[in-house]
């Protein structure tokens, strides 16, 4: 009996200590987000605390993307733990318009709103097949974060497109889910004087191109740790467009990119995945040289 408890106790301090290795913190909270943060985000109790987002407008194939196959991971969704989005009549979502308002009138120059609704087009349909004339766009969009990099793109890193892909689809399920989950409506639909550039008819929190883009900028960091300062700032860069055009409130933003950690840090921890990562590190070592 001694020794299997012995055995057991070995077996759990090995688990902690691969679980420790293989977790990244969540750098900290900075700029407006950190500012706007500190603002309460308790309800006021006015009408608008019921304003949610409206499901009768929203498609038929994004509630699709909830059965989408597990790739990696299997955990549930409640594991991801987010923060409450701020109540509609909170301080902080005030102070949010306000901020998306001032972005409006002083951020929206011909050519950050040009560059914002290009980023609007970067995502990937998981959906699409190889058969499709989209599927060349999607892939390239696998490699929007590191786009800088000459070899970034999946002619030449075939390898990393596949498990970019995997990943994706992955991710996709997971922050739909939790989009579902808080229904947050967007900030144009809770004030007017917020005139969005961009259609989106579906829920706000947490940001999809927010989690999305960090996410992907995690996976790179694990591939191309020296790089991690270029992929931060694109995947930075991808959640602040947002707001510029209107369809974001900071918090979403700021939500993407604690999922993104979490998500990473479950997927480090996949024996497949990290056989995968593995396999692309070396492709793309390769493709370094």
């Amino acid at each position: 009996m001694k020794y299997i408890l012995k055995i057991a106790f070995l077996l759990m301090i090995s688990v902690n200590i691969f679980a420790q290795k293989n977790t990244r913190p969540l750098t900290p909270i900075s700029g407006h987000y950190k500012e706007l943060a500190k603002l309460s985000g308790k309800p006021m109790l006015d009408s608008t605390d019921r304003k949610q987002f409206p499901l009768e407008g929203l498609s038929p194939k994004n509630a699709l993307k909830l059965i989408l196959k597990p790739t990696y991971l299997l955990h549930p969704v409640s594991e991801f733990k987010l923060p409450d989005f701020p109540a509609n009549s909170s301080a902080q979502t005030k102070a949010e318009i306000e901020f998306l308002l001032k972005l409006q009138a002083t951020a929206r120059s011909e050519e950050k709103v040009k560059e914002s609704l290009a980023f609007a087009n970067v995502y990937y349909d998981v959906f699409v097949k190889p058969t499709d004339s989209t599927y060349n766009r999607f892939q390239k969009n696998l490699f929007h974060i590191g786009r800088q990099l000459p070899y970034f793109s999946p002619e030449k890193l075939p390898i990393t497109a596949k498990l970019m892909t995997k990943i994706w689809s992955d991710c996709t399920y997971y922050f739909w889910a939790l989009k579902f989950q808080y229904n947050r409506t967007r900030p144009y639909m809770l004030d007017s004087r917020i005139k969005n550039l961009n259609n989106t008819n579906f829920q706000a929190y947490p940001s999809g191109h927010s989690s999305a883009s960090y996410v992907a900028a995690y996976i790179y960091q694990e591939l191309v740790p020296e790089q991690t300062n270029l992929f931060v700032k694109n995947a930075y860069d991808m959640a602040y467009s947002r707001e510029i055009i209107g369809v974001h409130y900071p918090s979403d933003s700021e939500s993407g990119r604690i999922f993104a950690r979490q998500f990473v840090n479950y997927l480090l921890e996949n024996p497949q995945f990290q056989k995968d990562l593995a396999e692309a590190k070396m492709e793309i070592d390769k493709a370094k040289k």
